[in-house]
């Protein structure tokens, strides 16, 4: 149990601020070629779980109170009262109780807005409490000075979290900031290094794995992620891959206004159709370009590997879905690989099967995420390979309803 004065020790953006050093601390000393391979969506989830700073919530719909006689100084009484200065009278003392949770420090510290106020609390892990003393035997009076400071702390608390939402939103922006900054810094090193000639020792200290950190009242697991030197792999520009979908989005679209022209195909005639709408807007200058490889799919290969995979299936449920992912997955090896899957959906209650699509998605062994979707049948997701779960791949399925004619 400890005495303070509620919400008027120390300025809380110095406490958020701290907190963010210790952000960029941990970013800042994080091994090298561990932060190169490391799935960055997994590592800012990480470190935003573990630098977040949870809202103080005050249960005020569970208030409580307790009596007891204790010794006032004569010192607290007002004038109206024969007292002697330095002797102690005995008075009933009304304790109110207020059931928390969240970040305790939170209850020490000044908001960037604040009330002119405060008051002595005793606090223990789960609960905070203050006094109200009898002067005057007059339960309504109790009663008000009691809401007087139950109505401040309130305002005041809601202030604190204020501040603390502010903090929370803009953590994941920050995070995301310092980890790609680091990285472009190793990166800049490396090709410094590089540029020598000469061999490059690795340090001797450098662990083999992550290990993972106890994080008090919070289970945030450190991704694991391999030590190994790292080797930038070819990435598809993430603009490409938007434009690439948007336009297998607009020319199924169109399929589906065509019905007696397309219903009923192959999923490789499908496929074709598909690759002539995309073939001319992608001039190759790398040596990327759509190809046909296998039955279905559509690629775009670079050095003998695949950047981008699409596959044109027809939805035949869950399992056949899911096939089609250990499918794709299966043709991809670089870190940040992207995919599609073009949906064909045959069935007339097209909606109750874009109901199930995420579903099924995130059921999938190698799921590791929902992204916002584009549209009602434009589903995004990220997924790891089964080979190197440090390895994130981005996965589109836009479905397109193709019903019976009859």
């Amino acid at each position: 149990m400890e005495t303070f004065r509620i919400f008027a020790g120390g300025d809380l953006s110095i406490f958020l601020e701290q907190h963010r050093g210790a952000l960029r601390g941990e970013i800042q000393n994080e091994d090298k070629n561990k932060l190169l391979n490391v799935n960055e969506e997994d590592y800012v989830t990480y470190l935003v779980e573990k630098y977040r700073v949870d809202p103080l919530l005050i249960d005020f719909e569970n208030v409580s109170v307790s009596s007891e006689e204790k010794m006032i100084p004569a010192e607290w009484f007002s004038a109206r009262f024969n007292v002697e200065p330095g002797k102690r009278y005995p008075r009933q003392v009304i304790t109110y109780h207020l059931p928390f949770s969240g970040t305790s420090e939170l209850l020490r510290l000044k908001a960037s807005t604040r009330l002119m106020w405060s008051r002595d609390v005793v606090s223990s892990s789960s609960s905070i409490s203050f006094d109200v003393i009898s002067w005057h035997d007059d339960a309504i009076r109790i009663k008000k000075e009691a809401e007087h400071d139950l109505k401040a702390i309130a305002t005041q608390c809601g202030y604190i979290n204020a501040d603390v939402k502010a903090f929370n939103e803009s953590i994941r922006t920050t995070t995301r900031q310092l980890i790609q900054a680091r990285k472009q810094q190793h990166l800049k090193q490396s090709n410094l290094l590089a540029k020598l000639g000469v061999p490059i020792r690795k340090a001797a200290s450098v662990s083999e794995t992550f290990a993972v950190p106890v994080i008090r009242k919070k289970v945030a697991i450190k991704p694991v992620a391999s030590d190994a030197p790292f080797n930038p792999d070819p990435v598809l520009d993430e603009s490409v891959y938007r434009e690439i979908l948007r336009i297998c989005r607009d020319a199924g679209r169109e399929m589906e206004r065509l019905p007696n022209v397309y219903a009923g195909k192959k999923e490789e005639t499908l496929r074709d159709h598909f690759i002539m709408v995309l073939s001319p807007h992608f001039e190759s200058v790398t040596g990327e370009t759509f190809n046909k490889a296998g039955k279905t799919d559509i690629v775009i290969r670079h050095d003998k590997a695949n950047v981008f995979v699409a596959e044109c299936k027809y939805w035949h449920g869950a399992k056949s879905l899911h096939n089609a992912i250990d499918q794709i997955l299966s043709y991809l090896t670089w870190r940040d690989s992207k995919a599609a899957i073009l949906c064909f959906v045959r069935t007339r209650d097209f909606s109750e099967v874009l109901q199930q699509i995420p579903i099924v998605l995130s059921a999938h062994a190698f799921f590791k995420r929902n992204q916002p979707q584009a549209d009602e049948a434009w589903f995004n997701s990220d997924f790891s390979l089964p080979t190197d779960v440090s390895r994130a791949i981005r996965l589109a399925v836009l479905c397109f309803h193709f019903p019976p004619l009859n």
